[in-house]
């Protein structure tokens, strides 16, 4: 049998930021994604079978600029998005959710690597030839820049994902108890599903 008691399951939405801007948009906190990620969250807060494990955000600033100011910047946009998640979360009456947790990078090299590679941007490879070739951030952002036909096309199409708050939410889906199990199979077994089934010959 494939029975699993405990199944995990992940929601995640992302906040994005204007350029240079912690401030949280009304757009953004409206968005379908931010719209369905509280919905799961509210839901299994209401639902007996489900445990919010863990709740947790990851600020980012995209990797243009002096490191030091999006140091700053990544931070304030962690700090702003944790309150804002806070209030939301006194507001519903929610206060079983496991740990609040959250932390920010100053600047998403690995995003951005990732966006340039998935893209048809002119130069493409010549990008990625500079992220391997300079580890330090200030380097790298300095030798793109000097591509300023490539640079334009960047601060266009692929820095703007990269301005951004993640929040993620870890739900447990609790399955039904060894009795509960029995007690199906000896009185409505049709309430079992397959795995559940097999799971119960093995009591």
């Amino acid at each position: 049998d494939q029975f699993q008691r405990i199944i995990n399951e992940k929601y995640k939405a992302d906040i994005l930021f204007l350029i240079n801007v912690a401030n949280l948009r009304e757009n953004q906190l409206n968005s379908d994604a931010m719209k369905a990620w509280n919905e799961a969250v509210r839901n299994a807060n209401a639902d007996t079978s489900r445990v919010i494990e863990e709740l947790n955000i990851s600020s980012f600033a995209s990797p243009d600029g002096p490191y030091a100011f999006n140091t700053q910047l990544a931070e304030k946009r962690e700090k702003n998005t944790k309150g804002y998640l806070e209030k939301t979360l006194a507001k519903e009456n929610i206060t079983e959710f496991g740990e609040l947790t959250a932390q920010f990078t100053p600047e998403d090299w690995e995003g951005f690597q990732k966006l340039v590679e998935a893209s048809n941007i002119q130069d493409k490879d010549l990008i990625l030839s500079v992220l391997k070739m300079y580890k330090d951030p200030e380097v790298r952002d300095r030798e793109i820049r000097n591509m300023s036909n490539v640079f334009d096309e960047l601060a266009k199409t692929i820095l703007p994902q990269l301005r951004y708050s993640r929040l993620t939410a870890s739900i447990n889906v609790i399955g039904k108890s060894d009795a509960e199990i029995n007690q199906y199979f000896n009185t409505n077994p049709s309430a079992l599903n397959v795995d559940e089934l097999l799971y119960a010959a093995t009591l």
